[in-house]
């Protein structure tokens, strides 16, 4: 188990983020050529792997992360917190399950989807104000 302060979560959770959108864009432009009829349907399948994968390390991460951050912030009680962690992990399976889709039309609403999830994550979750210094010392087994 290593602790990780939470300036430092913060910068590998928006390091992950990165990663993802980068996987997500590649995906999109696989997924143009395709339906061009230029593209290779195996490149398109192992990128998208790569990019469920990379999802799920960084779901197992962020998730490990969450408690800790909500109970250390005074305006959440654990009541809601639980509810929280819960829709967050849920809208996670429904993503990872989606991306199991070859359909390059389901690929592209998830991708929508899961775009629109980390902005979500990175406004209300993963910011300085709610990972504070001062608060909370995170530990990860990673």
């Amino acid at each position: 188990m290593t602790k990780l302060s939470p300036a430092r979560a913060l910068a590998e959770l928006q390091a992950q983020h990165l990663a993802l959108r980068t996987m997500m864009d590649r995906c999109e432009e696989l997924a143009d050529e395709l339906e061009a009829g230029r593209g290779d349907a195996l490149q398109l399948t192992r990128e998208v792997a790569r990019l469920r994968l990379a999802f799920e390390a960084h779901n197992q991460f962020e998730e490990q992360l969450l408690r800790p951050v909500l109970l250390a912030n005074d305006a959440f009680a654990e009541v809601r917190i639980d509810r929280m962690i819960d829709d967050h992990v849920g809208e996670h399976r429904a993503m990872r399950a989606r991306l199991d889709s070859s359909e390059t039309e389901v690929l592209r609403d998830v991708i929508e989807t899961l775009r629109a999830h980390l902005e979500a994550e990175e406004r209300y979750l993963l910011s300085a104000k709610v990972l504070r210094d001062d608060v909370v010392t995170i530990e990860s087994s990673g």
